[in-house]
């Protein structure tokens, strides 16, 4: 008989991004393996929705900023629970939990560690607490690319029950369904989907968007997100830019019109713990400009044009090559995407999760089987 986890899925409470929606997908395909469900403090099976929901993230919040700030303060490590093992979403959330080995942790990005300045500084000593007793407790890890792996074992090294690479994949609600023009946008214009955070690095776009000449020729600059760490910032540049433009919240239809009308897609992050962003825009038939090197070079098996993200020169450049990219050239970029996101689909990640939940009990202590020999086997 399979073993039972409790499920936290505090990241719900926050989060509802396709992160979200993907660690969802675990829950819902696979209850046999999940006992119990935990949003912070509470237990129950369905997530908790609009003004439960708001209040759980205000008090979760107010507490996650209280005890970052408290320097002597000692987290608890939460009471014994014999025979059962946990299973976190999010290493921030072990800080309020008991955590042993035979738990599992999921892990997007390091970022908090290895790119502090793109986070406020309690945010950036919580998960250094969370990711010290990660280390220290040994317990199995997935990681969601092998950018995100590699960067882990270097900051915290390999002394873990497991270590698995499960990639996400494309959401088909981003791909199928009826389209509304998004509001205030029309013409030509090149497009960018994500959280307004510093981490994106909208402000070097949009320097850089105002250098390229593209505004003179026609081309203006979208972007659509949810609210994040410098929004206020971000929005205010984008009214100061000639050409550029900030839809708000657009619903799922008019997401779909912004994919399909747009040149092409821009965002060459400082930080991505996967880069699922660029192959949804892929799926739908556009060229990436993304930053080299890292993740979503990964992601994207090369296919896309590669800049410096640290570079607002390196990215006009990209932006102005991706306008005037000939046909032919950008075909085999999306020919080259579109193979490596069709490997990523729904099917192959539950699988790659099944048999890890599955194994998990076989090789109670093993890292033999790990990196990401399940997700290359599921994948094949």
């Amino acid at each position: 008989m399979a073993q039972k986890y409790l499920f936290d899925f505090s990241l719900g409470v926050v989060n509802r991004t396709g992160a979200y929606m993907i660690v969802r997908d675990v829950l819902d395909q696979m209850p046999q393996f999940f006992s119990d469900v935990r949003f912070w403090r509470l237990l129950q099976r369905d997530p908790p929705d609009g003004l439960a929901r708001k209040l759980l993230a205000r008090a979760m919040m107010w507490e996650m900023r209280l005890l970052g700030d408290a320097e002597q303060l000692q987290w608890p490590e939460g009471r014994a629970e014999p025979g059962r093992r946990r299973a976190f979403f999010d290493p921030l959330y072990v800080l309020r939990s008991k955590l042993d080995r035979d738990d599992i942790v999921q892990c997007h990005d390091v970022g908090p560690v290895s790119h502090p300045e793109l986070f406020p500084k309690p945010v950036v000593r919580l998960y250094r607490m969370a990711y010290e007793k990660i280390r220290r407790v040994g317990p199995g890890m997935v990681l969601i690319s092998d950018t995100t792996r590699r960067e882990f074992s270097a900051l915290f090294g390999e002394n873990y029950r497991f270590m698995q690479v499960i990639p996400q994949y494309v959401r088909l609600g981003v791909l199928q369904g009826d389209t509304d023009p998004a509001p205030g946008v029309s013409g030509r214009f090149l497009l960018t989907v994500g959280a307004l955070e510093r981490r994106k690095n909208y402000a070097r776009v949009m320097e850089a968007y105002a250098r390229s000449g593209l505004r003179e020729r026609g081309v203006s600059y979208v972007f659509c997100g949810a609210r994040g760490l410098d929004s206020d910032a971000i929005i205010a540049q984008a009214r100061a830019t000639p050409g550029v433009h900030y839809t708000g919240y657009v619903s799922e239809n008019q997401l779909r019109w912004l994919y399909k009308n747009a040149e092409g897609f821009v965002l060459p992050s400082l930080l991505e713990g996967f880069g699922l962003p660029t192959l949804e825009a892929a799926a739908r038939g556009l060229v990436s400009v993304v930053s080299q090197g890292g993740v979503q070079e990964e992601s994207t098996d090369g296919g896309a044009v590669l800049v410096d993200p640290l570079s607002v020169e390196s990215i006009a450049d990209g932006m102005v090559r991706l306008v005037d990219m000939p046909a032919a050239e950008r075909q085999a970029l999306l020919d080259r995407v579109q193979a490596y996101a069709r490997k990523l689909n729904y099917e192959s990640f539950i699988e790659c999760w099944r048999m890890l939940l599955e194994r998990n009990d076989r090789f109670p202590d093993s890292d033999g089987w790990g990196a990401s020999v399940l997700a290359r086997r599921a994948l094949s």
